[in-house]
């Protein structure tokens, strides 16, 4: 009696974990912003005027009146916002500038898109001073 007891209290706990699993992989992630750590970010005229400059955003730093973004600056040159998506999604994609910090004023002072967001490997967030 005791042995089913415990056999069905595992099954039942079984189950509400596989249940839970389920319904988490169904969720659909917030929208990356600009300083969502993982998010890249297509900025026109980070460097030359109207060309397109990928970046990834390592992490911020709030202050009272500002924030900072680290970032990773791609060294890639999409035409266009499409591309810079597509571009953004390769693991082996080359880097300019391993870290860089800015104020987000950089960012959102000039034409930009969210253009892909994938979370930071442990590799990735050591890049964070």
């Amino acid at each position: 009696m005791l042995q089913a007891l415990l056999r069905n209290l595992c099954l039942g706990w079984a189950s509400a974990v596989l249940v839970a699993g389920c319904a988490s992989d169904a969720l659909t992630p917030p929208e990356a912003r600009i300083d969502t750590p993982g998010a890249f970010v297509a900025v026109e005229g980070y460097y030359e005027p109207g060309e397109l400059t990928l970046v990834r955003i390592l992490d911020r730093l709030q202050f009272e009146e500002a924030r900072l973004l680290f970032m990773t600056v791609h060294d890639a040159r999409p035409e266009t916002y499409d591309e810079a998506r597509e571009l953004a999604k390769d693991h082996e994609l080359p880097i300019r500038e391993l870290i860089r910090i800015e104020p987000d004023t950089v960012v959102t002072q000039s034409p930009h898109r969210v253009v892909w967001f994938r979370t930071l490997t442990a590799k990735e967030q050591e890049r964070v001073p």
